[in-house]
């Protein structure tokens, strides 16, 4: 009777272990591993790019999903949501596709955190809805996080999850390349987590030269800023290359960082205002100029829904040009974070045919 017993115990012990050894072994069989380089596909046919234009105006945004409105948290910042109700997503989602559709005189929109095939957002094509709203676009798309079920929290686990980031031109790009960070959490936390990434977009401008446009979307929960230190190397390396060659380049998008020389004082929205840590520093592109709107938040906390003055803000949806790009001027729309916990971001850039400083490093 008493072998009966130990028997039992260990069958009933078994169990959970063999289910946990089979949901890791599922995870690592079916684990997203991207190339270093991979060749990204446009969809559209856009309009002819003047060769005589130089100036040329951007914005970027993330969407949050179409999960992260104004009434929602967030349980990985301290909240509870884990996914929105079906409803609050299709307002959220009506409300960024009404907001973009709105914006289609920009010439570039950069995009992150568009879901595809989630069941946070209930399956929703986000890509495809975004494209319908600016038709006389082109779009390249690179994922950035596909996950066959993500087993958290336990009691809600988010379960699928393939989203990524776009970038929208006016105009047809000649290239469109996915370019990989190699900063990961480690095994298995890596399992469930974002594969982070750069979309670079190329386009013929000023009689041959490349306009070479980055959309970005950086590590977040990162607390010791190691992924986002080592993103960063990454990205200035291919950065450098590139503007040796004489390139004009745009770096936009969610970097999860403040930019150099953010000042929480400058914040005049009324909001509550946070610094995160490392910024964008010195370091990185000397040289080059990090450009956006100092006195309006780009990003609010979701520990808890919105609360202008009680919800902490930041700016972390910025712009980085080479040299030979002047800034002509850069705001953040101020939605209140209506449907995203982001607020979008305007820029309008000249390209300085003329630029003769020195492009070494």
């Amino acid at each position: 009777m008493r072998r009966k017993i130990i028997y039992t115990g260990l069958i009933l012990l078994g169990i959970p272990l063999i289910i946990a050894v089979s949901f890791i072994l599922y995870l690592q069989f079916t684990e997203y591993n991207p190339a270093a380089l991979e060749f990204v596909a446009s969809n559209g046919k856009g309009q002819p790019l003047p060769s005589n234009k130089s100036d040329f105006s951007f914005l970027t945004w993330n969407i949050g999903y179409a999960g992260m409105g104004k009434e929602l948290d967030f349980f990985y910042d301290g909240g509870k949501t884990v996914q929105p109700e079906k409803p609050d997503m299709e307002k959220y989602m009506k409300g960024i596709t009404s907001e973009i559709r709105a914006l289609d005189s920009v010439d570039f929109l950069l995009i992150q955190e568009i879901d595809k095939d989630s069941k946070r957002t209930y399956g929703q094509d986000q890509l495809s809805e975004i494209e319908k709203a600016l038709p006389a676009f082109c779009s390249a798309y690179a994922a950035n996080y596909k996950v066959g079920f993500i087993p958290v929290p336990p009691m809600e686990p988010m379960g699928k999850v393939t989203a990524g980031l776009s970038t929208f031109s006016r105009f047809p790009s000649e290239n469109n390349e996915r370019h990989a960070y190699d900063a990961f959490f480690s095994w298995p936390k890596r399992l469930m987590f974002l594969k982070r990434c750069f979309l670079v977009s190329t386009f013929t401008v000023l009689g041959g030269k490349q306009l070479i446009v980055v959309n970005l979307h950086n590590s977040a929960f990162d607390i010791k800023g190691e992924l986002r230190n080592r993103e960063l190397a990454i990205l200035q390396t291919y950065l450098q290359r590139e503007y040796q060659k004489g390139s004009f380049i745009i770096v936009g998008g969610d970097w999860n960082s403040n930019p150099r020389g953010f000042r929480q004082e400058e914040i005049r929205s009324g909001d509550k205002v946070y610094s995160m840590q490392p910024e964008v520093g010195d370091t990185f592109m000397p040289g080059w100029q990090v450009v956006y709107d100092h006195f309006l938040p780009s990003n609010r906390n979701a520990d808890i829904p919105y609360q202008k003055g009680v919800t902490g803000t930041t700016i972390i949806d910025f712009f980085v040009i080479s040299p030979n790009v002047k800034a002509l001027n850069c705001f953040t729309l101020d939605k209140g974070f209506e449907n995203s916990d982001h607020n979008p971001v305007f820029a309008k850039f000249r390209l300085d045919a003329g630029f003769s400083g020195n492009i070494m490093f």
